[in-house]
């Protein structure tokens, strides 16, 4: 078995009925040219019958007490010790399922005519709004066809108590290919880790020394002179101090519902747009959402005085023999929502950014534990209390997951674009989640569909801020691909037409 670590317990303790903590992605799918008429139940068939290999696809929670002595339950129950009178501290760890059957976890669905992306967004807002099972290995996966134009949609499951955004890339890797023609690809449930290259490890520093009582209590005391001089600061000015953030419509009780919208953004428009500014394709994401949100909330007259506050996930290193797991910080990012010029709001998001990152970066490794630790922890041992809503380190989560860089096809069909669909914290009823799929950038927004009605517009209001930003930092028009210069909407059927054209039989 193996133990689950504090950040992965946080995941499990948060989970709400109203606020879940799994996460997922929703890919679309080209079919390769002269797919069958049956082509979408034979690869259904294939993913629901494919051996599940693959760590943690096959992997139980299991939960223990420290005075357990060994795992009795296989035992017949004559056999079995008496349980304690006194039960230790609960243990959790993750138990290897030997028998799980990918057909009990892989579902097939057809949507109803005319299979635009409004059905699929309303399909899959109603599959995200669920819990998983925590008596099976936490996982689904949704096959689902009658999309138009020729596509079909797989949209995956998962418990971010497994996963990250930085573990699923991994994972992704061996599942999909830059060659059309590669046949063979096995789903996230079939990697046989084992037979996979096993990196070169390098030379491991040596072991730090154990702190001491007074090396821990500095470590304390510099984290708690850090968070207290950040919340010295003006909002929006310099370092962002938790739990600063304003009060705001997004920050209310949500509910279980769920609604699934998408955008996808050109990255060569993106670069462009940071070498102007001098900033990067992260920065210039945030500065597409907060004048999205801004727009958004002046349109229902809800816009707060104070700049919103982003969370921004920071990837960390997981255990090279972990199978499971996470390993995430976060820095606190002003959006400069309060600013009306397009110009002026991205520089004020690339100097937050930069300030935030730069103090990230100059805090002593032990002190900046401590601060992640102040910055996190209340907000997520408060989660199940009804004052969940009001103890806001952040008035959202916004992600940026680096994916590849060159188009993606899974046994010859091209992965059209790749939308994480990500999780609520108690009360926060949005989440942007933008990830790299060749030439683009697909942003998933997860949001409460009673909070936040009409999400959808705030993802269309995330491609006219990129023309707004375009127009105020003087930069012309792309006219060199035809792909990249027209609207979002017509880029996809372009890339759908050179796709066929041009992909062997």
């Amino acid at each position: 078995m193996e133990r689950l670590n504090p950040q992965d317990e946080a995941f499990l303790d948060m989970e709400t009925a109203t606020a879940p903590t799994h996460i997922g992605g929703l890919e679309i799918f080209v079919k390769p040219k002269g797919a069958p008429k049956d082509y979408v139940r034979r690869v259904y068939e294939e993913l629901a019958t494919c051996p599940v290999r693959a760590a943690p696809f096959n992997y139980r929670l299991h939960t223990s007490t420290a005075d357990d002595k060994a795992d009795s339950s296989k035992l017949p129950k004559w056999m079995r010790p008496a349980p304690p009178k006194k039960e230790g501290k609960p243990v959790r760890s993750w138990e290897t399922v030997i028998d799980v059957d990918a057909a009990d976890h892989v579902h097939l669905h057809a949507l109803p005519w005319p299979g635009t992306q409004r059905e699929l967004g309303e399909l899959v807002s109603r599959l995200h709004s669920t819990r998983l099972d925590r008596s099976r290995p936490l996982w689904e996966a949704h096959v689902i066809e009658g999309l138009e134009g020729d596509r079909f949609a797989l949209y995956t499951k998962l418990h971010h108590s497994q996963f990250d955004g930085k573990r699923g890339n991994r994972a992704m890797a061996h599942t999909r290919s830059s060659d059309p023609r590669k046949r063979g690809l096995p789903p996230l449930w079939g990697v046989d880790m084992g037979e996979q290259p096993a990196a070169v490890p390098s030379a491991a520093p040596a072991a730090a020394p154990e702190p001491s009582g007074s090396d821990k209590f500095k470590a304390w005391g510099k984290a708690l002179q850090e968070v207290a001089a950040a919340r010295r600061n003006k909002p929006g000015e310099g370092v962002v101090g938790p739990y600063t953030a304003p009060e705001s419509v997004l920050n209310k009780p949500i509910t279980a519902r769920r609604r699934i919208a998408t955008q996808s953004l050109a990255m060569e428009r993106i670069k462009r747009l940071g070498q102007g500014a001098e900033a990067t394709v992260n920065d210039v994401f945030l500065a597409i959402c907060g004048g999205a949100l801004r727009r958004y909330l002046l349109e229902r007259d809800a816009l707060p005085q104070a700049p919103l506050v982003a969370a921004v996930p920071v990837a960390g290193e997981v255990k090279a023999d972990s199978a499971a797991g996470n390993a995430v910080g976060q820095i606190l990012v002003s959006l400069a929502t309060h600013i009306s010029d397009p110009r002026q709001r991205l520089e004020a998001v690339v100097a937050s950014s930069k300030a935030n990152k730069a103090h990230m970066r100059n805090m002593d490794p032990d002190a900046l534990r401590h601060y992640t630790e102040l910055s996190m922890v209340p907000q997520m041992v408060l989660a199940n209390t009804a004052v969940g809503h009001r103890v806001q380190n952040s008035n959202l989560l916004i992600s940026n997951v680096p994916g590849p860089r060159k188009p993606q096809y899974f046994n010859g069909a091209l992965v059209e674009s790749a939308c994480a669909v990500s999780l609520l914290l108690a009360g926060q009823a949005l989440n942007i989640t933008g990830r790299t799929n060749g030439p683009h950038l697909d942003v998933g927004l997860t949001a409460c569909a009673d909070v936040l009605p009409s999400v959808q517009r705030l993802a269309v209001y995330m491609g006219d801020e990129m023309r707004v930003l375009e127009k105020a930092m003087g930069l012309p028009p792309l006219v060199e691909s035809p792909i990249e210069a027209a609207p979002e909407a017509l880029s996809r059927e372009l890339l759908r037409k050179v796709a066929r054209r041009f992909r062997p039989e």
